[in-house]
């Protein structure tokens, strides 16, 4: 069994520019192409400076940090199938009030009911929405957001990339002076070790590689705290040319519909009801009561390192909001992404169902 999870590995061999490529796909949209998701929410701030943000509790550290301007972000319910608690929400909102972010998660868009739901409380208050599509981009259009972002470096072999997109104008927003930085670029050498790595190019441990990845975020995290934004770098942008988008998704799409109905573990449940035809898996996740004990068991005998999304139990912000620590505690989510095939996800599903406490 290969190693499976972490960070996609960047194969220089197979570069080849793609018509169908994600400046295609996003050809309907203004865009605004940064360096990262984090970077994008600090452009957007630019719409409600020293406003309040309406933010679900289950949120990445990277997006709650990611809040400046003066913007405060105000934390929501989440329920534990990913929608929202809409009573919650609407009870958070002020006069001090600018916007309410939307998570899509896990590739499921918001129902139409749901987003019903906000356009009214969006007319009826006078805000705006964003929607953070991060998990989502390749699911559909715009549900109800002003304007979007996503930080799609998540889905494609990069070192960098996020993208602010809406039907609107984005004249709104404020770029001039931002720059592109190769520092963004350092994550270019665990990516092409990886893929050296899987091909017996080099002899490295694999379990190493992870690490380098840690040190690379890290030090980009704290490059980005220090407040510059950065535009996509003209590597990354080289790159996502050379991946199809309707390829990409269909992999997905089949690996999460064959590894769904290969898992037979008992310590495991969906955490999504399903997805819907049109709509592309990040990955799977899956509710686990035992979830750091099968996440070890699954790293220390088949090197398959599943995703944890987020430790949300562990932000004094949000833990005690709704099912946040919950969700922090057991959520798994399972790679299913291009990168494998129809082998790899027996093989994987094999392994976790042969988990025993």
């Amino acid at each position: 069994m290969r190693t499976m999870g972490y960070d996609l590995d960047l194969n220089v061999r197979t570069l080849s520019i793609k018509e169908d490529n994600i400046f295609d796909y996003m050809s309907g949209y203004n865009c605004i192409y940064l360096d990262s998701g984090r970077s994008c929410i600090k452009v957007i701030c630019q719409l409600f400076k020293n406003k309040e943000v309406l933010v679900p509790s289950y949120s990445c550290i990277s997006v709650i940090s990611g809040f400046t301007n003066g913007v405060k972000p105000v934390f929501y319910a989440v329920h534990d199938d990913f929608t929202i608690d809409l009573e919650d929400l609407e009870s958070k909102i002020t006069s001090n009030t600018g916007a309410i972010y939307i998570t899509n998660y896990f590739g499921h868009l918001l129902t139409d009911e749901a987003a019903a739901e906000i356009l009214r409380l969006k007319e009826k208050y006078g805000l705006l929405v964003i929607e953070d599509n991060t998990q989502s981009l390749f699911s559909g259009d715009l549900k109800v957001g002003d304007y979007a972002l996503c930080s799609i470096r998540k889905w494609f072999p990069v070192p960098d990339g996020g993208v602010i997109y809406s039907k609107n104008s984005l004249d709104v927003f404020d770029v001039k002076g931002f720059v592109k930085d190769s520092k963004q670029c350092d994550k270019l050498y665990p990516q092409t070790l990886k893929s050296m790595v899987i091909k017996g190019l080099v002899d490295y441990p694999v379990s190493k590689i992870a690490d380098l990845f840690a040190v690379v975020e890290q030090e980009l995290d704290e490059y980005a705290n220090n407040g510059e934004i950065f535009l996509m770098s003209d590597f990354t942008r080289f790159v996502y040319t050379c991946n199809s988008v309707p390829d990409m998704i269909k992999t997905r799409q089949e690996n999460e519909r064959y590894l769904r109905s290969l898992i037979k573990s008992p310590y495991l449940r969906n955490a999504l009801p399903h997805l819907e035809d049109n709509e592309c898996p990040f990955n799977m996740p899956m509710y686990c009561t035992c979830r750091d004990e099968m996440w070890q068991y699954l790293v220390d005998n088949f090197e398959i390192y599943p995703s944890v999304l987020w430790r949300t139990h562990l932000y004094d912000e949000v833990n005690t909001i709704g099912c946040t620590a919950k969700m922090g505690r057991e959520i798994l989510s399972l790679p299913i992404d291009q990168r494998y095939t129809k082998e790899d996800m027996e093989n994987m599903a094999e392994a976790v169902n042969s988990f025993k406490l």
